[in-house]
């Protein structure tokens, strides 16, 4: 059964499965890139998941998800009675089930033969660099392989292009503030009106650093200034359960501290990012980009807005600054904006 064809789904949708099914039955074309923005939906993929395991085929699907949260294995349970599917862990997985989930480290444990390989590289944040990606995926040349991420893993095949998520809502560009003082002890001017914006509109604000000593300092700054904010003010590292109830609290403002990439939820309503130190090397264009598609991850309001923090402007930045352009551009021109 067409799952699309039995739903009322809108026609860019149609459009994109179609796009996709034309590929998959040219078999000259080997290897096809999905680009997209950052946690998009993995719904275009149902449909030929359900066709393959249905003929008897074999698919190794990829994606850095939580064993449990997994979308695609939630999709296959929500819209059909499927069960051939197994999650692998290192080499610990039914052989025998049509469909394979796992990881991209395991991913290099599975060696057998699949007659498509999907890397999912849009439905949770993503560490690994597009060379990683194809490295891993060279050697899966024999069968058909899909790529879904932010921009073409290989030089070759055929491109399709999902510049937005269901609403239709642009992804969020960031804007970069450069500034010369010391951020651990101060905060440029035009960053605390910002600030004092997000808290006076009852918005969630996320600062990032690259490690903890930063993350600390920049605590400590913002606890001094914290009464002329008129919010609450937390650090990750020490306030986790606090902040988990605070956030799921609508209309209260808090700024939250934290270094890394810290896998909190950030699927809340009004939440705008900031990244300290965002010329630091740890910030890759690539997590600054899967950063733009938090802020507007919860599709009941526009995107937020997220703040580049630094003294200057590395290359990173800037195509950061291009891949969200480019979304944005290619989704006005098709007319695919709410806006």
């Amino acid at each position: 059964m067409n799952i699309t064809k039995s739903l009322d789904v809108n026609e860019d949708l149609q459009w994109i499965n179609n796009k996709i099914e034309n590929w998959i039955n040219n078999e000259n074309e080997g290897v096809l890139s999905i680009v997209s923005v950052p946690y998009n939906s993995c719904f275009i993929f149902l449909n030929m998941i359900l066709d393959y395991i249905n003929t008897n085929k074999r698919i190794l699907y990829i994606t850095n998800e939580k064993q449990g949260y997994i979308n695609i294995i939630n999709l296959i349970k929500k819209y059909s009675d499927v069960k051939s599917y197994s999650y692998a862990k290192k080499n610990n997985y039914d052989d025998k089930a049509k469909l394979i989930i796992c990881n991209h480290e395991n991913a290099f444990n599975i060696k057998e033969h699949f007659d498509l390989v999907i890397y999912d590289d849009i439905s949770s944040f993503s560490n690994y660099s597009k060379k990683d990606i194809e490295r891993l995926l060279i050697c899966r040349t024999t069968c058909k392989i899909i790529t879904y991420s932010i921009e073409p893993i290989f030089d070759n095949g055929t491109v399709i292009e999902i510049p937005i998520k269901t609403k239709n809502l642009p992804i969020a560009e960031p804007r970069i503030i450069n500034t010369r003082i010391d951020i651990t002890k101060d905060i440029p001017y035009v960053l605390y009106e910002y600030i004092s914006w997000f808290t006076k509109n009852k918005k969630k604000t996320l600062i990032y650093t690259p490690d903890k000593d930063r993350s600390i300092k920049v605590f400590e700054y913002m606890e001094n200034i914290k009464d002329r904010l008129e919010c609450n003010i937390f650090c990750l590292d020490k306030d986790r359960k606090r902040i988990e109830n605070y956030v799921k609290v609508k209309d209260v403002p808090i700024i939250v501290i934290a270094e890394g990439i810290e896998q909190i939820d950030m699927s809340y309503d009004n939440l705008n990012i900031i990244l300290y130190f965002s010329d630091d090397t740890y910030y890759d264009y690539k997590k600054i980009v899967y950063f733009c598609g938090k802020v507007g991850v919860n599709l009941n309001y526009s995107a937020g807005e997220i703040l580049l923090l630094s003294k200057d402007i590395t290359e990173d930045m800037e195509k950061a600054k291009t891949i969200t352009r480019n979304f944005n551009k290619w989704a006005w021109e098709r007319g695919l904006l709410n806006i």
